[in-house]
């Protein structure tokens, strides 16, 4: 079965997350949040930051991810030059009612009105001013992480911005 748009889940929900209460509790999409030098000394950081408060799937987490990673091996040939990371881990667990979704989803009976659902996949709670994910580079590989940023940014939902800050603590550019 195909997955629900997004905008089925993108509002905030009170967090579903006491795991000793799901039987069936389906795994994150999301294998690997630090990619690069974690340990290495940069001098840009270009961040994805949240406008609104929403939910983020882990599917869409996982396709920004893969996103960056696939342009920033094309034009960055050394593992050294950057450190990425997805910040936020879904730790949300989204339930779907199974009828609700199939043919003659009308015909429900009131009984089925509230009905809780079954575990169906993880989401990430993101409030507004949270950054996202974060590539550092140096000054050289600074345009290819603001155009990988771009392209991670058509994953997630609209409500987010590029920033690009200066690590020794001044705001360089903002919404770029």
């Amino acid at each position: 079965m195909s997955l629900r748009p997004a905008r089925n889940y993108r509002a905030l929900q009170r967090p579903y997350t006491r795991k000793e209460y799901i039987k069936s509790i389906p795994y994150s999409k999301i294998t690997k949040f630090d990619h690069g030098n974690v340990h290495g000394k940069f001098e840009y950081e270009v961040r994805m930051v949240a406008e609104a408060s929403f939910q983020v799937r882990s599917n869409a987490l996982e396709a920004a991810r893969m996103t960056v990673l696939s342009q920033v091996r094309k034009a960055i040939p050394s593992d050294e030059a950057y450190f990425f990371k997805v910040v936020h881990y879904p730790h949300h667990i989204l339930r779907k009612h199974a009828m609700a979704g199939v043919h003659k989803a009308e015909r429900l009976q009131k009984g089925m009105r509230l009905a809780f659902g079954k575990p169906d996949a993880r989401a990430a709670q993101i409030r507004r001013g949270d950054v996202i994910m974060f590539m550092r580079v140096n000054e050289q590989h600074l345009e290819t992480a603001k155009y990988c940023m771009k392209l991670a940014k058509l994953k997630i939902p609209y409500m987010t911005r590029i920033d690009v800050v200066r690590l020794d603590g001044t705001e360089d550019e903002e919404g770029a």
